[in-house]
């Protein structure tokens, strides 16, 4: 059945009563009447589905997910120098170059398990029996429940992207939460106040805020959050075809931050993009567009919104290592000015036009170039240095010591972690290759520390403070960053770093395992890593049977192995192997990494061999002794 307005405008109707096009067109809703017939039916029998009619999609859906899932991964994603999967593959290149079989298996083999979007793309072929199934999810809410994910939301989230006001956040929940209970005591008899509640763009920014808060609490997916996003799909769609607005780009970003905090970083770019886009085809850049807004109120809204999609499309690009949408040099200069009252905003602010400097400084040179600008990168390092010392002293971490009794509040940690990323980031390319770190050995020292001094802290506000364990994903950027940089340097120039790394190298491991339940990603990480640990299982397959007779100091291979260990340390990465003097000459290494020397070198602490004359621990070239405790 297809109501009279709907039939008039030529649009597709869901045949309920009222139906939702007459809902959003605020217009009558009636249906023509039903034709004479000898055996007439029940009008609610033709507008519900059948149990079959249901099946159908889901059937329809289980048929085609092999061939959505190939779809998915079929197609190669760009990873930029700033992003971890770079890293990874850096370092598979170089384990490759030494000879050393490769375990750590692309993103692509990683993920073929199972996707973090196979569930929003089954939601998603469901289309309107989804409407007809679940109505409208804020009834499956309470009040209490949805004024915590509120609060919670100010507490994280949406201090660094405060594109919503809290008091008007609120009075929209207590609107909506008033009308349905209205409803629930007296009925529809004020349907319309009911309707106005739900059907308005300020609620469905309420939906997003909670979808996310039930992402939080679940601690990843979970089915009511995705019902209400599903409720919102249909209002933001219609930005692709309707006139640009600020309330459509606030929409857009609430849920590109829905999906951030799902971890899902590809989307999350993408729906960001977007909102960038309409920004700039709004002309929020510029000045005189700030200020054609009609009050103060509508100016400082549309400033506020403009700030968060800049600063979560930079940090987004950053991450994923693609170009972002909106540059520096377009942004009117004095929109900067009157943009960032508040220190900690203006600090935010301040560090995304830094993280663009690093984004191009990252990427303005080849991958394989191997020159380093180091006066380029001492004047970044002395900028964001010069950032974070002039920040206000109540937004410093504090200092570790005996006598500190300060706990780290969340703005501190988080323009601590922006310091620290940009840091690791900028000295990555000292670390990529072996002739690199042995040319610029002081750089290289420099980010092995600064690498370290990030994990140090940031195991030391997991342990003092809930702020990492509540915001897996949101501090996983700089764990990854800091380790990344560690295991370049440890598979680069083993002989320099291994002993002095080794500390924090597990610290990386435990948080990364601890972490990986909130963070899909980590998750990812944390398997892949698991593949490093099958290297000993490897090498001794293809060496002789005394060897591997001899191999099982540390753990037995099996357990090494298995993906289920309940944790990895350094030593089962980098495992001890027994080496005969045959074993190296099989492992076909080539003579042309830095010299043999080096490479011998590079696999005799990469793996700590004792010696294969002897039985002793084996010094390097270097005189340093291998063999740790």
């Amino acid at each position: 059945a297809q109501s009279n307005e709907c039939k008039r405008r030529k649009v597709k109707c869901d045949g309920e009563e009222p139906c939702s096009k007459c809902v959003r067109y605020g217009t009558s809703c009636q249906y023509p009447p039903p034709p004479q017939t000898l055996s007439p039916s029940p009008v609610h029998d033709e507008l519900s589905p059948t149990s079959d009619q249901l099946a159908s999609p889901a059937s329809s859906f289980q048929t085609k997910q092999t061939h959505i899932t190939e779809a998915n991964f079929s197609t190669s994603e760009f990873c930029g120098p700033s992003s971890s999967e770079f890293t990874l593959n850096m370092v598979s290149g170089n384990l490759r170059a030494m000879g050393i079989p490769v375990t750590i298996p692309d993103r692509a083999t990683a993920e073929i398990e199972g996707g973090p979007s196979d569930m929003s793309s089954r939601l998603a072929q469901y289309g309107p029996f989804m409407k007809l199934i679940v109505k409208d999810p804020l009834w499956g809410l309470n009040r209490e429940d949805a004024a915590e994910d509120i609060d919670r939301w100010f507490q994280g989230t949406g201090v660094l992207y405060p594109v919503v006001d809290q008091a008007k956040l609120l009075q929209t929940t207590r609107k909506v939460f008033d009308a349905m209970d209205n409803a629930r005591s007296h009925g529809l008899r004020n349907g319309a106040a009911l309707v106005e509640s739900l059907f308005t763009d300020d609620t469905n920014k309420l939906k997003l805020i909670l979808a996310a808060g039930r992402t939080y609490r679940n601690g990843g997916r979970c089915d009511q959050a995705q019902k209400l996003l599903q409720s919102t799909l249909e209002s933001i769609e219609g930005v692709l075809w309707n006139a640009n607005t600020l309330n459509n780009i606030q929409l857009m970003l609430l849920m590109a931050l829905y999906y951030y905090h799902l971890d899902e970083e590809v989307r999350t770019g993408r729906i960001i993009g977007f909102a960038a886009r309409l920004c700039l085809e709004m002309g929020l850049h510029r000045r005189a567009v700030i200020d054609a807004f009609a009050t103060d109120e509508e100016r400082g809204d549309a400033l506020r919104t403009f700030w968060c999609v800049y600063m979560l499309e930079r940090r987004t690009s950053l991450g994923q290592g693609v170009p972002f949408s909106i540059q520096d040099s377009h942004i009117d200069p004095s929109l900067f000015r009157i943009g960032a009252n508040d220190p900690f905003d203006s600090a935010l602010l301040d560090w995304t036009k830094l993280a663009g400097k690093v984004w191009e400084a990252l990427n303005a040179r080849g991958e394989k170039e191997v020159e380093v600008k180091t006066d380029e990168l001492d004047f970044l390092d002395y900028q964001i240095t010069q950032w974070y010392d002039r920040l206000p002293e109540d937004l410093k971490l504090p200092r570790p010591g005996p006598e500190q009794g300060e706990t780290a509040t969340h703005k501190q940690a988080v323009l601590f972690l922006r310091r620290s990323h940009l840091q690791n980031l900028i000295y990555r390319p000292v670390l990529q290759t072996a002739s690199r770190i042995t040319q610029y050995s002081h750089y290289a020292l420099s980010a092995t520390r600064i690498a370290k001094d990030s994990l140090q802290t940031l195991s030391r506000l997991n342990q003092s403070t809930p702020l990492i364990g509540r915001n897996p994903v949101f501090f996983k950027h700089l764990l990854l960053t800091a380790f990344g940089n560690l295991l370049l340097a440890v598979v680069n120039a083993s002989s320099m770093f291994c002993d002095s790394v080794k500390v924090e190298f597990d610290i990386a491991l435990d948080l990364i395992r601890v972490l990986s339940g909130g963070s899909p990603l980590l998750m990812d990480l944390w398997k892949r890593l698991q593949g490093l640990g099958k290297l000993r299982a490897q090498l001794v397959r293809g060496s002789s049977p005394a060897l591997e007779a001899n191999s099982g100091s540390a753990r037995d291979e099996t357990s090494l192995a298995d993906d289920s260990s309940d944790a990895l340390l350094f030593d089962e990465l980098l495992p001890h192997l027994p080496l005969d003097p045959g074993l190296l000459n099989m492992m076909e290494l080539p003579g042309d990494v830095v010299g043999m020397t080096m490479v011998r070198d590079q696999m005799n602490g990469l793996f700590d061999f004792p010696a294969a004359r002897g039985g002793g621990p084996f010094d390097g070239p270097f005189g340093t002794n291998l063999t740790w405790d």
